[in-house]
């Protein structure tokens, strides 16, 4: 998984960056990768085509047919379109992390709708390529950083599950 990360820190070259010192920085923005793999590993989850949740108690769950054949781990998701009224529907891009340590990227449509009486959340998302250059990305490095960092705060603030062997 480390290589993984740090394959995809490659793409990116020093004027990349904002401000680059790789002697500071190192060549993963000054991550501690064991630490973003154990955070990754905790994410990781099937990926479905289409999900239906219930914001409420009696309400029902749905989960339509797997995306992939293996499950990964959302790194980034951006917001490319978004709608806000009554319901909140959203159009993002997700960069995905799978088990076999590729990078993909998808695409989710997402409806949030509350009343009184109901509440789901629905979300459609489908495939959309693989990552093999950094023309592929949607994002800055310092963004990847800040979200591998985000995603390691609960293990530094001791509210992560430590796992034994």
């Amino acid at each position: 998984m480390e290589e993984a990360i740090e394959w995809l820190f490659d793409l990116f070259e020093p004027e990349d960056y904002e401000a680059y010192d790789e002697e500071e920085m190192g060549r993963t923005g000054g991550l501690y990768l064991p630490e973003v793999c154990i955070a990754l590993r905790d994410r990781a989850e099937s990926i479905y085509e289409y999900t239906v949740d219930s914001l409420r108690e009696q309400g029902f769950d749905y989960r339509g047919k797997e995306l992939f054949d293996k499950r990964g781990c959302m790194i980034m998701s951006q917001v490319d379109q978004a709608a806000i009224g009554e319901e909140e529907i959203f159009y993002n891009t997700e960069l995905w992390l799978m088990e076999d340590m590729t990078f993909v990227i998808v695409r989710c449509v997402s409806m949030l709708t509350r009343s009184d009486f109901t509440g789901y959340a629905t979300e459609y998302r489908s495939f959309k390529k693989n990552v093999e250059e950094l023309a592929d990305l949607f994002f800055t490095p310092e963004e990847l950083i800040d979200e591998l960092e985000a995603m390691c705060a609960p293990q530094w603030e001791h509210e992560a599950t430590i796992y034994e062997l």
